[in-house]
Protein backbone atom coordinates (compact mmCIF):
# COMPACT_ATOMS: atom_id res chain seq x y z
CA UNK A 1 0.00 0.00 0.00
CA UNK A 2 1.29 3.50 -0.86
CA UNK A 3 1.36 5.71 2.20
CA UNK A 4 1.11 9.48 2.12
CA UNK A 5 4.54 9.59 3.81
CA UNK A 6 6.13 8.03 0.73
CA UNK A 7 5.60 11.05 -1.49
CA UNK A 8 7.46 14.36 -1.64
CA UNK A 9 8.00 15.69 1.87
CA UNK A 10 8.80 19.37 1.34
CA UNK A 11 6.93 22.20 -0.27
CA UNK A 12 8.17 25.38 -1.87
CA UNK A 13 9.22 28.07 0.57
CA UNK A 14 6.76 30.94 0.89
CA UNK A 15 8.35 34.37 1.41
CA UNK A 16 6.62 36.50 4.04
CA UNK A 17 7.27 39.56 6.15
CA UNK A 18 9.26 38.72 9.30
CA UNK A 19 7.07 38.00 12.32
CA UNK A 20 7.59 36.89 15.90
CA UNK A 21 6.23 33.38 15.46
CA UNK A 22 5.74 30.82 12.67
CA UNK A 23 2.29 30.95 11.16
CA UNK A 24 0.85 27.45 10.92
CA UNK A 25 -0.42 26.22 7.58
CA UNK A 26 -4.18 26.16 7.27
CA UNK A 27 -6.16 22.94 7.01
CA UNK A 28 -6.07 23.19 3.21
CA UNK A 29 -2.29 22.81 3.37
CA UNK A 30 -2.34 19.66 5.48
CA UNK A 31 -1.66 16.46 3.53
CA UNK A 32 -3.83 13.42 4.18
CA UNK A 33 -4.96 10.26 2.42
CA UNK A 34 -8.31 9.97 0.71
CA UNK A 35 -10.37 7.44 2.72
CA UNK A 36 -11.54 5.79 -0.52
CA UNK A 37 -8.70 5.78 -3.06
CA UNK A 38 -5.88 6.32 -0.51
CA UNK A 39 -4.05 8.83 -2.72
CA UNK A 40 -2.40 11.89 -1.11
CA UNK A 41 -4.51 15.03 -1.07
CA UNK A 42 -4.14 18.52 0.37
CA UNK A 43 -7.89 18.99 0.84
CA UNK A 44 -9.24 19.76 4.28
CA UNK A 45 -11.36 17.08 6.03
CA UNK A 46 -15.05 17.25 5.10
CA UNK A 47 -17.24 15.43 7.61
CA UNK A 48 -20.41 15.86 5.53
CA UNK A 49 -18.82 14.31 2.45
CA UNK A 50 -17.34 11.52 4.58
CA UNK A 51 -20.83 10.69 5.85
CA UNK A 52 -22.19 10.58 2.29
CA UNK A 53 -19.39 8.29 1.13
CA UNK A 54 -19.88 6.03 4.13
CA UNK A 55 -23.58 5.67 3.31
CA UNK A 56 -23.18 5.21 -0.43
CA UNK A 57 -20.14 2.91 -0.36
CA UNK A 58 -20.52 1.25 3.02
CA UNK A 59 -18.56 -1.93 2.25
CA UNK A 60 -15.63 -0.11 0.61
CA UNK A 61 -15.62 2.49 3.38
CA UNK A 62 -15.48 -0.16 6.09
CA UNK A 63 -12.70 -1.98 4.24
CA UNK A 64 -10.62 1.19 4.01
CA UNK A 65 -11.27 1.94 7.69
CA UNK A 66 -10.04 -1.55 8.60
CA UNK A 67 -6.85 -0.97 6.58
CA UNK A 68 -6.28 2.34 8.37
CA UNK A 69 -6.67 0.63 11.74
CA UNK A 70 -4.16 -2.05 10.69
CA UNK A 71 -1.69 0.64 9.62
CA UNK A 72 -1.79 2.29 13.05
CA UNK A 73 0.75 -0.07 14.61
CA UNK A 74 1.97 1.36 17.96
CA UNK A 75 5.36 -0.21 17.27
CA UNK A 76 5.71 1.58 13.95
CA UNK A 77 7.02 5.09 13.47
CA UNK A 78 4.76 8.01 12.63
CA UNK A 79 5.11 10.97 10.26
CA UNK A 80 4.24 14.48 11.42
CA UNK A 81 4.26 17.90 9.79
CA UNK A 82 6.45 20.71 11.08
CA UNK A 83 6.14 24.33 10.01
CA UNK A 84 9.47 26.15 10.02
CA UNK A 85 10.28 29.80 9.39
CA UNK A 86 13.80 30.96 8.57
CA UNK A 87 14.74 34.55 7.83
CA UNK A 88 15.90 37.89 9.15
CA UNK A 89 14.62 41.26 10.22
CA UNK A 90 16.78 44.36 9.95
CA UNK A 91 16.97 48.08 10.52
CA UNK A 92 19.38 50.81 9.47
CA UNK A 93 21.68 52.20 12.16
CA UNK A 94 24.09 55.13 12.31
CA UNK A 95 27.72 54.14 11.79
CA UNK A 96 30.08 54.52 14.74
CA UNK A 97 33.79 55.44 14.68
CA UNK A 98 34.80 51.84 15.39
CA UNK A 99 32.43 50.38 12.77
CA UNK A 100 32.00 53.00 10.08
CA UNK A 101 30.73 50.54 7.46
CA UNK A 102 28.21 48.68 9.61
CA UNK A 103 24.89 50.24 8.64
CA UNK A 104 22.58 47.24 9.22
CA UNK A 105 21.53 45.67 12.49
CA UNK A 106 19.91 42.35 11.71
CA UNK A 107 18.31 39.48 13.57
CA UNK A 108 18.58 36.04 12.01
CA UNK A 109 16.14 33.41 13.25
CA UNK A 110 14.92 29.85 12.83
CA UNK A 111 11.40 29.43 14.22
CA UNK A 112 9.87 25.95 14.17
CA UNK A 113 6.25 25.37 15.12
CA UNK A 114 7.53 22.77 17.60
CA UNK A 115 10.60 23.48 19.68
CA UNK A 116 10.28 20.45 21.97
CA UNK A 117 11.80 18.12 19.35
CA UNK A 118 14.68 20.45 18.37
CA UNK A 119 18.03 19.56 19.96
CA UNK A 120 19.99 22.49 18.55
CA UNK A 121 20.46 24.87 15.64
CA UNK A 122 23.94 25.39 14.21
CA UNK A 123 24.48 28.71 12.43
CA UNK A 124 27.43 29.29 10.08
CA UNK A 125 28.15 32.99 9.50
CA UNK A 126 30.60 34.73 7.19
CA UNK A 127 34.20 34.02 8.32
CA UNK A 128 34.72 37.71 9.14
CA UNK A 129 32.36 37.37 12.12
CA UNK A 130 33.69 36.29 15.50
CA UNK A 131 32.80 33.59 16.25
CA UNK A 132 31.80 32.49 12.73
CA UNK A 133 29.82 29.50 14.03
CA UNK A 134 27.13 29.65 16.69
CA UNK A 135 25.23 26.72 18.23
CA UNK A 136 21.92 27.41 19.97
CA UNK A 137 20.63 24.60 22.19
CA UNK A 138 17.35 26.15 23.31
CA UNK A 139 14.79 28.59 21.90
CA UNK A 140 14.65 31.25 20.76
CA UNK A 141 16.97 30.19 17.93
CA UNK A 142 17.97 33.72 17.04
CA UNK A 143 21.09 35.88 16.87
CA UNK A 144 21.65 39.62 16.42
CA UNK A 145 24.58 41.11 14.54
CA UNK A 146 25.71 44.28 12.77
CA UNK A 147 27.13 44.39 9.26
CA UNK A 148 27.39 46.22 5.98
CA UNK A 149 26.53 43.54 3.39
CA UNK A 150 24.47 40.44 2.81
CA UNK A 151 25.68 36.85 2.56
CA UNK A 152 24.35 33.31 2.73
CA UNK A 153 23.86 31.88 6.23
CA UNK A 154 24.01 28.09 6.41
CA UNK A 155 22.15 26.46 9.28
CA UNK A 156 21.71 22.89 10.47
CA UNK A 157 18.56 22.11 12.41
CA UNK A 158 19.18 19.04 14.58
CA UNK A 159 16.35 16.99 16.02
CA UNK A 160 16.39 15.23 19.37
CA UNK A 161 17.06 11.51 19.56
CA UNK A 162 14.05 9.51 18.46
CA UNK A 163 13.21 11.92 15.63
CA UNK A 164 14.47 12.22 12.05
CA UNK A 165 13.83 14.43 9.04
CA UNK A 166 11.98 12.91 6.09
CA UNK A 167 14.14 14.62 3.49
CA UNK A 168 16.80 13.62 1.00
CA UNK A 169 18.88 16.59 2.21
CA UNK A 170 19.03 15.37 5.81
CA UNK A 171 22.15 13.64 7.13
CA UNK A 172 23.12 11.72 10.24
CA UNK A 173 24.37 13.54 13.33
CA UNK A 174 28.06 12.77 13.93
CA UNK A 175 28.89 10.52 16.90
CA UNK A 176 25.26 9.49 17.53
CA UNK A 177 25.68 6.24 15.60
CA UNK A 178 21.93 5.64 15.43
CA UNK A 179 21.46 5.90 11.66
CA UNK A 180 18.79 8.59 12.03
CA UNK A 181 18.96 11.50 9.57
CA UNK A 182 18.31 14.13 12.21
CA UNK A 183 20.42 16.97 10.80
CA UNK A 184 18.85 19.17 8.12
CA UNK A 185 20.83 21.91 6.28
CA UNK A 186 19.03 25.12 5.37
CA UNK A 187 20.42 28.21 3.62
CA UNK A 188 19.19 31.78 3.93
CA UNK A 189 20.51 34.89 2.18
CA UNK A 190 20.27 37.98 4.37
CA UNK A 191 17.57 40.32 3.07
CA UNK A 192 17.91 44.06 3.66
CA UNK A 193 15.40 45.21 1.04
CA UNK A 194 12.29 43.11 1.47
CA UNK A 195 9.02 44.47 2.84
CA UNK A 196 10.12 48.11 2.85
CA UNK A 197 13.54 47.32 4.23
CA UNK A 198 12.32 45.28 7.19
CA UNK A 199 13.71 41.96 5.93
CA UNK A 200 11.80 38.78 5.16
CA UNK A 201 11.38 35.15 6.11
CA UNK A 202 10.67 31.91 4.31
CA UNK A 203 7.99 29.59 5.59
CA UNK A 204 8.09 25.93 4.65
CA UNK A 205 6.37 22.74 5.62
CA UNK A 206 8.65 19.82 6.50
CA UNK A 207 8.07 16.23 7.50
CA UNK A 208 9.56 14.62 10.60
CA UNK A 209 9.41 10.99 11.65
CA UNK A 210 8.99 9.81 15.22
CA UNK A 211 10.50 6.42 15.92
CA UNK A 212 8.18 3.57 16.93
CA UNK A 213 8.23 1.67 20.20
CA UNK A 214 10.21 -1.22 18.76
CA UNK A 215 12.80 1.16 17.33
CA UNK A 216 13.07 3.03 20.61
CA UNK A 217 13.58 -0.17 22.60
CA UNK A 218 16.27 -1.29 20.15
CA UNK A 219 18.02 2.08 20.34
CA UNK A 220 17.90 2.06 24.14
CA UNK A 221 19.41 -1.45 24.20
CA UNK A 222 22.20 -0.32 21.90
CA UNK A 223 22.79 2.77 24.05
CA UNK A 224 23.10 0.65 27.18
CA UNK A 225 25.47 -1.74 25.40
CA UNK A 226 27.56 1.20 24.21
CA UNK A 227 27.65 2.65 27.74
CA UNK A 228 28.79 -0.76 29.03
CA UNK A 229 31.59 -0.93 26.47
CA UNK A 230 32.65 2.58 27.42
CA UNK A 231 32.77 1.67 31.12
CA UNK A 232 34.87 -1.41 30.35
CA UNK A 233 37.28 0.69 28.31
CA UNK A 234 37.53 3.21 31.15
CA UNK A 235 38.28 0.43 33.67
CA UNK A 236 40.92 -1.07 31.37
CA UNK A 237 42.55 2.33 30.97
CA UNK A 238 42.65 2.79 34.75
CA UNK A 239 44.20 -0.69 35.19
CA UNK A 240 46.86 0.14 32.63
CA UNK A 241 47.63 3.39 34.44
CA UNK A 242 47.99 1.50 37.74
CA UNK A 243 50.33 -1.00 36.09
CA UNK A 244 52.42 1.85 34.69
CA UNK A 245 52.69 3.42 38.16
CA UNK A 246 53.78 0.09 39.70
CA UNK A 247 56.41 -0.31 37.00
CA UNK A 248 57.72 3.17 37.77
CA UNK A 249 57.91 2.34 41.49
CA UNK A 250 59.80 -0.90 40.75
CA UNK A 251 62.22 1.02 38.59
CA UNK A 252 62.82 3.54 41.38
CA UNK A 253 63.41 0.70 43.92
CA UNK A 254 66.04 -0.83 41.63
CA UNK A 255 67.90 2.45 41.71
Amino acid sequence: MAHWADVSMTSQMTILAPSSSPSIFSGADTEARCPMCRTPTSAAPNSALASQLSSKYSLAYQSRAAEEATDEDPNAGSIETLTLCIGNSQKLISPTPDSAHNMHQWNFFVRPSRTDIIASVEIQLHPTFRPPQVTLSEPPFEIRRKGWGYFVITTHVILKRGWSWVSEDAVEVPFRNDGAKAKLPLDWTLDFDGFEGKGSMGRCRLKVRKEGRAERRQREREDRAEDGRWEVEMVNDEDEDDDDEEDDEDYEDDD
